[in-house]
């Protein structure tokens, strides 16, 4: 009888606790109060209409059985959920028609879409991690989708293996801070937008990091976008754009680092282009995109344009050959952003391995002489700083060294002269 009742223990302390009657707690708690979720694992579908809290604990789940949300939130506001697992065959949060609602440190895998905010005012999702499936882009949702929306922060976030990791459509003042996405196809989406701000995030291994278009009024800086490879991808994209401000992004290992097609009113400073295919591509701009004081190091081609149309004030080029004789840290001449080789090295990734042979590097001092066309051209390049570091002298190393060289000669000269 013992034996029977430890097992019985057991198998209470290691089933999970279901609970069924989660929207009868939910419509218990009064307005603006707080739920604590005590049940291990939830499953259904619940909607919350009323201002309220809900904390889950450690391993809390809320599972859909079915392709309706596992929580929605509808004509309401001030609420939060939080600490929270879910798990859904479609959308795991559906947010409408409701203000200051906060989302924070849930975890979605293995769900279609994520987050789902329309019509909805001041709302914050951070500290969430969201991941989505292996099924093509076309077969999955958005990480966080937000479209007609105002004061939105989207902040802290991990999101991976969606279609769009962040898709903002009609939205009004966000700020996206800190997230990182990866593995999607773009890692934040921006269409028909006012003052987008989007900082200090991480984007890898996407389609294209950050995808920007028939924006007006869009500040990106901070950011590290790099490795998005594929044969339509680019590090970041802006269609359509004005008034738009990109400053001190690390833009590293893209097939284009950044393609601007059809911009005004922009301006690009102080960027990080590395070890990009082609740095940038400018498409149908004008010369009010200007892009400045950036440092272009490692890439195949600096530039690619079909019109000799954007600025070029003060960058630093990694194969400009120019010299500065009146120290002022600027070159004497001009730096064309064009190279023959680069061209074709961008066609053909083979042509890497000729890149340091001495006809290539004479072609590209032909190139630098070029001028006219629809070469790019910066009329005062930054002058590349080599850095050398000077160690101190370690006294003691060096008389040891200074002892061990005389003992050897006097070796020596003593065998010499048995």
């Amino acid at each position: 009888m013992k034996r029977l009742s430890l097992i019985l223990l057991f198998c209470l302390w290691t089933i999970p606790v279901y609970a069924a009657d989660l929207q009868t707690q939910i419509d218990a708690t009064p307005a603006g109060g707080t739920l604590y979720l005590t049940a291990t694992t939830y499953n259904g579908n619940y909607y919350i209409t009323k201002p309220i809290t809900i904390i889950g604990q450690e391993g809390t789940k809320i599972r859909s059985m079915t392709k309706a949300p596992a929580i929605t939130i509808e004509d309401t506001n001030q609420v939060t959920l939080e600490n929270i697992t879910m798990e859904a065959q479609q959308r795991a949060i559906v947010i409408k028609k409701a203000n200051e609602v906060t989302v924070t440190h849930t975890k979605m895998s293995n769900v279609n879409a994520g987050i789902f905010v329309q019509q909805a005012k001041d709302i914050h999702i951070k500290d969430n991690y969201i991941t989505g499936t292996a099924a093509h882009y076309a077969k999955k949702g958005n990480g966080i989708a937000l479209y007609q929306s105002t004061d939105v922060t989207i902040q802290n976030n991990t999101i991976q293996q969606v279609q769009d990791g962040i898709y903002i459509e009609n939205v009004q003042r966000i700020r996206i801070d800190h997230n990182n996405v990866t593995n999607s196809r773009y890692g934040t989406h921006f269409m028909y937008s006012e003052d987008g701000e989007v900082w200090h995030n991480t984007y890898e291994n996407n389609v294209t990091g950050l995808m920007v278009m028939m924006v007006d009024g869009f500040a990106a800086g901070n950011n590290t976008i790099r490795r998005h490879m594929q044969i339509n991808g680019s590090g970041m994209t802006l269609y359509d754009v004005k008034n738009a401000k990109v400053r001190a992004n690390t833009i590293t290992e893209n097939r284009i680092g950044l393609a601007l097609q059809m911009t005004a009113q922009t301006s690009i400073k102080a960027n990080q282009f590395n070890m990009n295919q082609t740095a940038f591509e400018a498409i149908k701009t004008d010369r009010t995109t200007a892009l400045m004081a950036n440092y272009f190091q490692g890439n195949i081609l600096t530039a690619r344009s079909d019109a000799k149309g954007v600025l070029l004030q003060r960058n630093t080029y990694d194969d400009y050959h120019g010299i500065d004789p009146n120290n002022s840290g600027y070159g004497e001449t001009p730096y064309y952003a064009y190279s023959s080789f680069g061209q074709w090295m961008v066609r053909q990734p083979a042509y890497q391995f000729f890149i340091a042979s001495p006809s290539v590097t004479l072609l590209t001092a032909l190139d630098q002489q070029a001028s006219g066309g629809n070469v790019l051209q910066d009329d005062q390049p930054k002058m590349m700083q080599s850095s050398v570091t000077v160690k101190q002298i370690n006294y003691t190393q060096l008389l040891i060294g200074i002892a061990c060289i005389l003992v050897a000669i006097v070796v020596w000269w003593r065998n010499v002269k048995r």
